[in-house]
This record gives C-alpha cells, sequence and structure tokens, in this order.
C-alpha cells in the first residue's frame, strides 16, 4: 500500500503547468531540459523582491515535486525520476 507521501507525489507528478501559472511554493522541474526551480513563499508575494519571473517565447512546463522548495537535492532527484521526468541537476 502506497504511503500518504507518496501519494501526494503521484498525484502531483500528473499536473503538469506553465511556470507562469505557478501560486504556490514548493520545488518544480522544467519538463524542457529538467531543471529544477525552488519557489519559496516569498517569490510568489507581490510585497515581497525579488518576485520570480522567467520570460520566454513559448511557456515553461514545469511540474510540482515537493511543497518544500529546499527538499535535497538527493530526495528532489528522487521525486523527479519516479515521476518519469528528466532530470539536470
Amino acid at each position: 500500500m502506497a504511503t500518504m507521501q507518496e501519494r501526494e507525489c503521484s498525484a502531483q507528478s500528473t499536473e503538469r503547468l506553465p511556470f507562469s501559472a505557478v501560486r504556490s511554493p514548493g520545488a518544480y522541474v522544467a519538463h524542457d531540459n529538467g531543471d529544477l526551480f525552488r519557489v519559496p513563499d516569498e517569490g510568489l508575494s507581490a510585497d515581497h523582491s525579488p518576485l520570480i519571473e522567467i520570460v520566454c517565447t513559448t511557456p515553461r512546463m514545469v511540474t510540482k515535486i515537493s511543497d518544500n522548495p529546499w527538499v535535497p537535492i538527493s530526495e528532489a532527484r528522487r521525486l523527479a525520476a519516479d515521476a518519469d521526468l528528466y532530470v539536470d541537476f
């Protein structure tokens, strides 16, 4: 039987969204090149600086792998691999 964390990771791995639609803190993996984006609360609030913004000609598709933006790299790699995402971090 899957643990709660495994079910959460599985549910998150199916949610593919453009980076511009990210509204919650966490760790996200880019689909095009496997980059890891750490998105803290402060990066999403207009009251804080710097506000995270990626400017590109096509939407940057990402998948959230953890609610913790500071998830250790080894754990982030495992979560991304479990979600069948390309990893380059």
